[in-house]
């Protein structure tokens, strides 16, 4: 008998575990049974570290969670995963949980996870040559070093595609007359289109960029990681979304699984060298340690430490769109295109 409150040890042995299975209580760092299974579509870009992590060092396993992580091509491809079945978790910006919505597609954003737009700009050494532009040149020049060029991009709607446009538009130039916006595919496709020649530059987040500079094939010359483009920080870059019907039947499910992304992100940032050598045997096994350690480096501040969204930090992302004419009517408020429920 529990003294304290007059209830069988036992009764509270029950009370306990319910509690647990409904995310209301912290599990107690041991693996638990597996209640939950989550399959996850995501590109093979660093700020997906928190996911690898917490596989393999055993936090999905502590929450319950039986996690599995599906790479695809283009970050395009996410929600096509989610909105059929295929994956419960991807991930997405906000203008593109608008914009599925807008489809019809019910889906909502659960776990903001980059605070920043971390797409780094690198262009051949050739047109560094050709034009005398670099990173220290003004902003205006970089964007406009752009024109004529043939840019690298996944496929189009992806944010490799979106964000060349961005760049083309603020430098006053047509993305659709002015440079030849390739389709090249994934990360490999990219890395070898680069090397060939086939394009002259490309943005995506680290860290094939480093990678590529550190071969002194090309120059990083709009570090979005670093901050570059004002616009670009403070910002709800990329979100962790589910489908409206899996967060509302799931909930305790997708509780776990950010409790578990959210250890593992702490826990990179006190352990980088494990965390360096965990990505690097298996994951990142095509990126050089030095160019890895790097990419580390430059993306770890744009991880958010907890998930939460700030109405604000949406409104930013989206205000983005607006400037180049793009036209966004989702209001930034919770409950619309995100929610905090699941992180509080």
């Amino acid at each position: 008998m529990n003294r304290r409150c007059g209830l069988p040890t036992a009764f509270l042995s029950v009370i306990v575990a319910a509690l647990l299975a409904c995310g209301l209580v912290p599990s107690t760092g041991q693996a638990q049974p597996m209640r939950y299974k989550i399959r996850q579509a995501g590109f093979r870009v660093l700020y997906m570290a928190p996911m690898y992590v917490a596989l393999e060092q055993g936090f999905f396993a502590q929450e319950g969670v039986d996690f599995a992580f599906q790479e695809i091509s283009s970050g395009a491809l996410g929600p096509a995963t989610v909105v059929s079945g295929q994956a419960q978790v991807s991930d997405l910006d906000p203008l593109g949980i608008a914009d599925l919505q807008r489809e019809g597609k019910s889906v909502i954003s659960f776990y903001n996870l980059v605070t920043r737009v971390t797409l780094d700009l690198i262009v051949r050494n050739d047109v560094i040559r050709r034009t005398g532009v670099s990173r220290f040149s003004p902003l205006a020049k970089r964007y406009a070093v752009l024109k004529g060029l043939n840019i690298g991009i996944t496929r189009p709607g992806a944010p490799t595609d979106v964000f060349a446009r961005y760049f083309l538009v603020k430098a006053g130039l047509n993305p659709d007359r002015d440079a030849n916006l390739v389709q090249v595919g994934g990360v490999p496709a990219l890395a070898a289109a680069f090397r060939s020649g086939r394009i002259d530059a490309f943005l995506l987040s680290p860290p094939l960029p480093q990678t590529l500079e550190r071969e002194h094939l090309g120059q990083i010359i709009i570090r979005d990681t670093a901050g570059d483009v004002p616009d670009f920080k403070d910002t709800s870059y990329t979100t962790l979304f589910t489908s409206a019907d899996y967060l509302r039947n799931n909930a305790p499910a997708l509780r776990a699984y950010a409790r578990a992304v959210t250890k593992a992100t702490a826990w990179i940032r006190t352990n980088k060298a494990e965390a360096l050598r965990i990505l690097g045997q298996k994951y990142f096994q095509d990126t050089p340690a030095d160019s890895l350690a790097i990419s580390l480096d430059a993306t770890l501040p744009a991880i958010s430490p907890d998930g939460r969204f700030t109405e604000a930090g949406v409104a930013r992302y989206l205000d983005i769109f607006k400037a180049i004419g793009q036209s966004v009517t989702a209001p930034p408020r919770e409950g619309v295109l995100w929610t905090n429920a699941i992180v509080k």
